[in-house]
């Protein structure tokens, strides 16, 4: 190999710190640019961070009142139960009230209507009692008329036969009256000297 020659030497060795000049400042200028673009990044980053933390405090602003209007719901349904189980329980002891006092009236009424009936059977049985004696009294009133009939008849029918006998004797007696009253008229008559066929 040759030696190197010092005036070349030189030139390329200046050569060579002027490459290592732009290989560095163009090291430095990516640098600065890639520090521009990270901070550009960062930039990005940090607003998006800002941002995503403003939707996070909303979000969590939203939950908070979503959380209390779901325990304000809550504590309104248990108010609404408690008050309704109040309710329920006070119109179970209400209705247990009633049903006492019904079954109360009820065994009353049953009392009274047995008491009605009994009374209505003991009115039925002493109506047909009554209808009974009723019965018994007009057909014993029958026969004591039909034998008042009968017995009247036959006074009547006596009667008439005793009237009838009178008036027969009577007639006959008559008959005999008139023909002696004729006979002494005619007797009379004929001693005045009258014909008793002129009279």
């Amino acid at each position: 190999m040759p030696p190197k020659k010092k005036g070349k030497g030189k030139g390329r060795g200046k050569k060579k710190k002027d490459d290592a000049t732009l290989e560095l400042e163009d090291k430095y200028k990516r640098t600065m640019d890639e520090i521009e673009a990270l901070k550009d990044h960062l930039a990005l980053r940090s607003e998006l961070t800002r941002r995503a933390q403003s939707a996070s405090a909303q979000v969590y602003e939203r939950m908070t009142q979503s959380e209390k209007m779901l325990q304000e719901q809550i504590d309104d349904q248990k108010a609404i139960s408690a008050d309704m189980t109040r309710q329920y329980k006070t119109m179970q002891t209400e209705m247990g009230l009633r049903i006492h006092q019904l079954e109360t009236e009820l065994g009353k009424t049953q009392a009274h209507l047995e008491h009605a009936k009994f009374e209505l059977q003991q009115a039925r049985e002493e109506k047909d009692r009554s209808v009974k004696d009723r019965d018994e009294e007009i057909s014993e009133l029958k026969m004591k008329v039909s034998s008042m009939e009968k017995a009247y008849e036959a006074i009547l029918r006596e009667a008439l036969d005793g009237l009838m006998a009178k008036i027969d004797l009577a007639h006959d007696n008559w008959e005999v009256k008139s023909t002696n009253i004729q006979g002494k008229t005619k007797q009379a008559v004929l001693e005045f000297g009258l014909n008793p066929l002129d009279i």
